[in-house]
């Protein structure tokens, strides 16, 4: 498996460009809430056109994907779903969506993956992302780590270039707590 160690070497060395951000997600309710946030601004951040997930089986990757993909202009009634035997869903939102899965491929990604990564009109969500090799990462990214807790759902924010860094920012800004909640998100 060499392609995960690639992932984290590359994000090693652009540590310098990252930012790093902790995100609880406590409910279903939360993960929308998290999506729709994302739709709104995603579409307006050209640079920032790919979302690397990571995390294990049921961690709440296809979830976030999907309700990404649902929040997005057009997506209102797209057919979403896990791309596990597809590898590859298209959705005819804005930005148009490309939503990969690399567990069934670790070794070559779909090149239909790899041209969506490359063309800054599609916003790439990518689950198992670390499969992908560093070579076809692209120059603005987000690497979001998905780890189960007890009664939540930890995310760890890893913004890979200027505006990706400055959403991240924005993020934290953002989603501490509302409901009466004690919502987290931080910049470590």
């Amino acid at each position: 498996m060499p392609a995960v160690s690639e992932l984290f070497q590359a994000l090693i060395a652009v540590a310098g460009q990252s930012a790093v951000a902790e995100i609880r997600l406590e409910s279903l309710e939360d993960t929308e809430r998290l999506a729709r946030w994302f739709a709104l601004r995603l579409p307006r951040l050209r640079p920032v056109r790919a979302l690397l997930l990571r995390g294990p089986l049921g961690s709440g990757k296809t979830t976030f994907a999907c309700r990404l993909a649902q929040s997005l202009p057009g997506g209102e009634s797209a057919e979403t779903g896990s791309p596990s035997f597809t590898l590859c869903n298209r959705y005819p939102t804005t930005p148009a969506m490309l939503h990969g899965d690399l567990y069934r491929c670790p070794d070559s990604p779909p090149e239909e993956l790899t041209e969506a990564l490359r063309d800054a009109d599609i916003l790439t969500v990518l689950e198992w992302a670390e499969f992908l090799p560093g070579a076809d990462l692209p120059e603005e990214f987000l690497d979001i780590l998905f780890t189960p807790c007890e009664t939540a759902r930890l995310l760890t924010v890893n913004a890979v270039g200027r505006d990706a860094k400055e959403l991240t920012r924005e993020l934290c800004r953002y989603w501490p707590g509302t409901g009466g909640k004690e919502q987290k998100a931080w910049l470590l």
